[in-house]
């Protein structure tokens, strides 16, 4: 990466995750400094949110600026002044102004964009505006999770700019190059690949992006976009309405156990377990039963949503005869709209679809198994031009595990989680319920 910006005017890193992108750029801003004429060199640097302007890239800068003794003081705000000069700052989402990046006049500037991915096109044109001359360098670093991104496009052929790739296979726990017995537990590790290969499947877009280092591979087909899923994870909603969980249940295979929980566009994992009988498992319904009661108003009890298919049959028959709130769940049964889909599944993953792109869904940030998930699943038309899903074992087929955790979401957004079709699909985005239409539900 350091070499690349000596010899190119434009660099593009696209690399995995945890391969010290952040690390090295901030060691490229003090070299900036340090090594061109005083008063000649400046150094700007922009990233999606403050955070990542602040708490990661400059927090490495300050680190190795006090470590290395250099010159002048970098303040807590993002900026290096040497005696009473600033030369180089950290532009903040406040800033993204393309007219805050007017106004530098040296002969060695070097503009680092970090999280490229998330930085507008507005502000790669901007950036433009200081590397008018030979001496000048951009560099534009990050994981390569959205394709529709503008850092996808800096990185495609034919773009001016140097692209390099850095996959989790290029790092020295692949390679064998020696390095510090100390920096090889802050790498990427073989397990750590191989514990993603099993949670995501090869061939699904988060692999791709964190482990290859690739963008992911978007067509037509994909359900779900990449920037969709990573904006839910981001996005925060306020907890409001009747709690509803829904639950897929597996027993004894590879497959999970999900239980999913929601109030309002808010939405989480409450429980998931592998190799559990079908009792167990419906005793941990009627606890989280029991304790979410046990949160809320005497009269706000939680509803539960169970797939009957398969094994699920049996934990739904028990729920029932424990008295417990309890709406049966079969995705192959007809929908709602039978002229636009082709059954149930299909129906309530396009809803799920129409919320992510409407950005009314606000998903946990760390559940990477749930965002590969949503990330892999596959639509397209029949004869009749109705949509149908992907099914599990075609799914399988492409080496990717079962969707648990995003089948568990599709029904606990669905119509037939709020009540079923008498009311609309937006019913659900916020709105509690009755108490008869829920009654109609059980």
């Amino acid at each position: 990466m350091a070499q690349s910006v000596v010899e190119n005017r434009y660099s593009a890193f696209k690399a995995a995750h945890d391969v010290s992108k952040s690390h090295t750029m901030s060691r490229l801003a003090l070299w900036w400094i340090k090594v061109h004429p005083p008063g000649e060199a400046f150094v700007v640097t922009t990233a999606p949110t403050t955070p990542q302007v602040e708490a990661i890239l400059w927090r490495y800068m300050g680190n190795a600026h006090r470590k290395a003794e250099l010159s002048g003081r970098i303040t807590l705000d993002a900026k290096w002044y040497i005696g009473n000069e600033l030369v180089a700052y950290g532009r903040k989402p406040a800033d993204y102004d393309p007219a805050a990046f007017q106004g530098i006049h040296a002969r060695y500037v070097l503009v680092i964009i970090d999280e490229a991915g998330g930085v507008p096109k507005s502000i790669f044109d901007a950036v433009d505006a200081l590397a008018t001359n030979v001496d000048a360098r951009v560099v534009a670093v990050g994981n390569p999770d959205d394709p529709a991104s503008h850092f996808a496009i800096v990185c495609k052929p034919g773009s001016g700019w140097h692209v390099e790739t850095i996959s989790a296979f290029d790092t020295p726990a692949y390679t064998g190059e020696k390095v510090p017995e100390d920096l090889l537990p802050l790498l990427v590790s073989p397990e750590w690949v191989e514990e993603r290969k099993v949670r995501w499947g090869v061939n699904s877009p988060i692999y791709q992006s964190k482990v290859l280092g690739e963008f992911p591979d978007i067509s037509d087909d994909s359900l779900i976009l990449p920037k969709w899923i990573e904006a839910a994870q981001k996005r925060t909603i306020k907890r409001n309405g009747r709690p509803v969980l829904a639950w897929d249940i597996a027993r004894f295979g590879e497959d999970e156990s999900v239980g999913m929980r929601r109030e309002g566009g808010w939405v989480r994992v409450y429980r998931a377990h592998h190799k559990a009988d079908t009792m167990t498992t419906t005793g941990h319904i009627a606890k989280a039963h029991r304790d979410i009661h046990a949160e809320r108003d005497l009269n706000d009890f939680p509803t539960h949503v169970v797939n009957v298919v398969g094994v699920g049959a049996g934990v739904y028959d028990r729920l029932v005869e424990l008295g417990i709130p309890v709406v049966p769940y079969s995705g192959g049964e007809a929908p709602f709209d039978k002229e636009r889909f082709v059954n149930v599944r299909a129906e309530d993953y396009w809803n799920l679809r129409e919320i992510f792109e409407t950005g009314e869904i606000d998903i946990d940030e760390l559940d990477d198994v749930l965002a590969a998930q949503l990330g892999s699943i596959k639509w397209t038309v029949d004869s009749r031009g109705r949509v149908k899903i992907e099914s599990k074992d075609d799914m399988r087929k492409r080496g990717m595990p079962s969707p648990d955790r995003a089948d568990t979401l599709a029904m606990v957004m669905s119509r037939r989680a709020t009540g079923g079709p008498a009311l609309d699909v937006a019913s659900h985005r916020g709105e509690s319920i009755t108490g008869d239409l829920m009654t109609k539900a059980w």
